[in-house]
């Protein structure tokens, strides 16, 4: 049985990793960059998917790469805590800290783990057919058959567009800049993930590695909205003004090439995640926004969970089956409360009712919510 995964990103290369794992060797995966550059900022490997990474075991790796996190903080524009989350009930939950990293260095490690010879970078995929027997697919290289397609290809799939044309983004009314700075972090901020909310704006920040800092800053805007360069470090200063110095240095002291800015926004739920013998995963089935910093974690899950569906059952279409019923639920959970999450802490009253919220919510609540995010089934 051949299998092709379109999409190179973390979830496609993760899902290579866990067939491989699971014995599938007959795999490859096509990326259409013609290089894995160093792209994107930083991520947060939240245990779940740490336990994922250890079960391939290249979690040593991402450990040695990033940051372990001690605490996880929603605070005041002054950075004085609302709302915290401690390593040591993360740890007696689950077993993991969470590990901040690079997504690029989280990318290189997975590339060099798997084969050479699976990775075709340079692929970009035009068209597809399926037969009764897999699926016939056209690359701007020319064209090759498998028995299985995995669209792995993120938010924007080509798969998925071709697969259910009547799917359709939904635009969180916030952009977000990213950027990586260089910066001395003070020694109280050095092992803290650190989300700072103001009116109607957040800036959040977390140290990847000893020398770099990952920071991102979120504000209300219209869709497509684009950056005058020359002036865009005045621009997020303004945004947060008033906010402590720390994120002031943040600001000035980062590159101009290293800032990017996306739109923030999450795919309408589809009614199926597959068709025939075409399956998607991560971003292109269910792709959310950040605020619960479980997007590319909920990618590595699918994959763990599709390479056990897979071997577990006979049939491709019982698989993909039982993939999806595995994930749903949870999927669904972690969509809907990051959009609410995120239209609550940019809304005036909204921010005001959540902080007391954080303020009061009992442990328990908090823990079994965490339970519910970082279990994986037979780990």
């Amino acid at each position: 049985m051949k299998i092709i995964i379109a999409g190179g990103g973390i979830t496609g290369l993760t899902t290579g990793l866990a067939l491989h794992k699971m014995g599938f060797t007959n795999f490859e995966i096509y990326e259409r960059a013609d290089q894995l550059n160093e792209v994107g900022a930083g991520i947060m490997i939240q245990p779940n998917a740490m336990k994922i990474m250890d079960w391939l075991g290249i979690g040593d790796h991402c450990r040695a790469a990033g940051m372990s996190i001690m605490n996880a903080e929603i605070t005041n524009k002054n950075l004085v805590a609302i709302s915290r989350t401690d390593e040591k009930a993360v740890t007696d939950i689950s077993g993991q800290k969470i590990v901040a990293i690079h997504r690029a260095r989280l990318q290189e490690i997975l590339y060099e783990t798997l084969p050479k010879s699976k990775i075709h970078l340079g692929h970009s995929l035009e068209e597809f057919n399926q037969r009764e027997d897999g699926v016939t697919l056209t690359f701007n290289t020319g064209q090759t058959e498998t028995n299985i397609l995995i669209g792995a290809d993120g938010i924007h799939s080509t798969v998925r567009k071709k697969l259910f044309s009547d799917t359709s983004l939904r635009y969180s009314g916030q952009t977000c800049w990213r950027g990586i700075v260089n910066y001395q972090m003070p020694e109280e901020n050095m092992r803290k993930a650190i989300e700072a909310w103001g009116s109607g704006v957040r800036f959040g920040f977390v140290k990847i590695n000893t020398a770099e800092t990952y920071w991102f800053a979120v504000a209300k805007a219209k869709a497509g909205g684009e950056d005058d360069k020359g002036k865009l470090k005045d621009q997020l200063l303004k945004l947060f003004r008033g906010f402590h110095p720390t994120i002031k240095e943040i600001i000035t002291g980062t590159d101009l090439h290293r800032i990017i800015r996306n739109d923030i926004y999450d795919l309408r739920r589809l009614n199926a995640w597959s068709n025939g013998k075409i399956c998607l995963l991560g971003d292109a089935a269910h792709a959310t926004t950040p605020n619960m910093g479980q997007g590319a974690c909920q990618g590595i899950e699918d994959a763990y969970y599709f390479s056990h569906a897979l071997f577990n059952e006979n049939d491709i279409n019982n698989a993909f089956a039982s993939f999806e019923e595995k994930r749903r639920k949870k999927v669904d959970f972690i969509v809907n409360n990051s959009w609410q999450l995120g239209q609550l802490a940019h809304h005036p009253l909204g921010r005001t009712v959540t902080k007391l919220v954080m303020r009061i919510t009992p442990n328990k609540i908090i823990e079994s919510q965490m339970q519910r995010l970082f279990t994986v089934e037979g780990l």
